[in-house]
């Protein structure tokens, strides 16, 4: 299928000079033709030729391997052969675009494709184009890598990063699990209560109708804030794909307020808020910021478990530190962050609690980092700490 360009002898008569060793133009064109050919079969990636109507000129070995065609069952079939259907008519255009207008869409350029096999089956790939001038008009030529490999590893790394994080989320709930079985106690026991004095009613007949209907309404009310309760921990412990959205930062602090609440209230802490409704939204995966602020505000109350419970105050606020970035604070009255913890505190398994497993201000980062953001603490003059992070406003997606 290879093709080789004609290449003309000089007449007799002409004049002409050999070159060295005698050898002739042909055999010498013929030899670097072998040499670029072994050198087409020697590379890793696939790379096919077509001229300007699409039609493959060349296919190295790589290509044969990657698309399960041998060359000489694809030469002069068009290229549309190896594409996924999406891919034919936006390469269609590039081409004729390019050759109509010669802007350079695709030529020198990475994107990827959807390629076609043999078989039917799609695979993802890396297509650069280059071009090339022949006496026989343009050609091009493509540099194609099979990016299922990268892709399944892309997908498995990003797999056991949300199991990370669930994980995290699961060690949240854990480490509040005390201020959780009271805030769910007191609601049973006043069930409990209430379905007593119901049964005392009916049995001794010394109640009104009307004092058992508010007895039973107690006991819907309280059953209502216990569900609530399991339906807040639910909702932010499962499992569940990243999804990002325009989200208003007011809105999400709403949803998990109850369970910082609750966990502060349960050692004594003072919670703040200070966040104005109106801030700009932020393009993020709400849960995953929601898991950021309730671990930052986990260990603030961690941070004060040894200081006298009259100085035990947390407050959490949120500004637009620049027109285009939101910043969120929370500051503790603890005993501050040492420089030598401070080095290792983002670092994965580290933890200065004696239960836990280190990963939470790790995770913490690494999910502000991914939503444009940063994430870090600083010391506050009159004492304790402040972490802070910052997230890119949804003006800028």
């Amino acid at each position: 299928m290879y093709r080789v360009a004609a290449v003309s002898t000089p007449p007799d008569n002409a004049s002409r000079t050999e070159p060295a060793g005698n050898q002739h133009p042909l055999a010498s064109a013929l030899s670097d033709l072998a040499e670029f050919d072994a050198l087409l079969d020697a590379a890793v990636d696939a790379i096919v030729a077509i001229d300007q109507k699409g039609l493959i000129i060349r296919f190295n070995k790589a290509a044969e391997e990657m698309f399960g065609y041998t060359a000489a069952e694809v030469d002069g079939k068009p290229l549309n052969l190896l594409m996924g259907p999406g891919e034919v008519s936006d390469h269609q255009g590039f081409v004729t675009r390019y050759l109509r207008t010669g802007a350079r869409r695709i030529i020198g350029r990475v994107r990827e494709v959807q390629a076609r096999r043999r078989d039917g089956t799609e695979f993802p790939a890396s297509l650069s184009v280059g071009e090339a001038r022949s006496p026989q008009g343009l050609r091009f030529i493509g540099l194609i890598r099979d990016l299922t490999s990268q892709k399944q590893a892309e997908e498995e790394a990003l797999r056991h990063r949300e199991q990370l994080m669930h994980a995290s989320r699961l060690t949240t709930m854990g480490e509040m699990a005390a201020a959780m079985g009271h805030e769910l106690n007191q609601p049973l026991a006043a069930i409990a209560t209430y379905t007593a004095a119901c049964q005392r009613f009916l049995m001794q007949g010394d109640g009104s109708r009307e004092d058992v209907l508010a007895a039973l309404r107690e006991i819907g009310a309280q059953a209502h804030r216990t569900a609530e309760v399991i339906q807040r921990m639910r909702d932010f412990t499962r499992s569940r794909a990243s999804q990002r959205k325009a989200v208003r930062l007011h809105a999400l602090v709403e949803e998990i307020w109850p369970l910082a609440e609750l966990d502060a209230k349960a050692h004594h802490v003072r919670l703040h808020v200070d966040i104005d409704p109106e801030l700009p939204a932020i393009y993020a995966d709400g849960v995953q910021i929601q898991q950021v602020i309730l671990n930052l505000l986990r260990n603030g109350v961690d941070a004060m478990k040894n200081i006298p419970e009259n100085r035990r105050e947390l407050h959490l606020r949120a500004y637009t530190e620049s027109p285009r970035m939101l910043r969120v604070d929370t500051a503790d009255q603890g005993h501050g962050v040492p420089d030598a913890v401070r080095e290792q505190l983002f670092t994965p398994f580290f933890t200065t609690k004696d239960t836990g497993m280190g990963m939470g201000l790790a995770i913490s980062r690494s999910i502000i980092t991914a939503h444009g953001g940063k994430l870090d603490c600083a010391n506050n003059p009159d004492g304790g700490a402040t972490f802070f992070f910052t997230l890119p406003t949804a003006l800028q997606q």
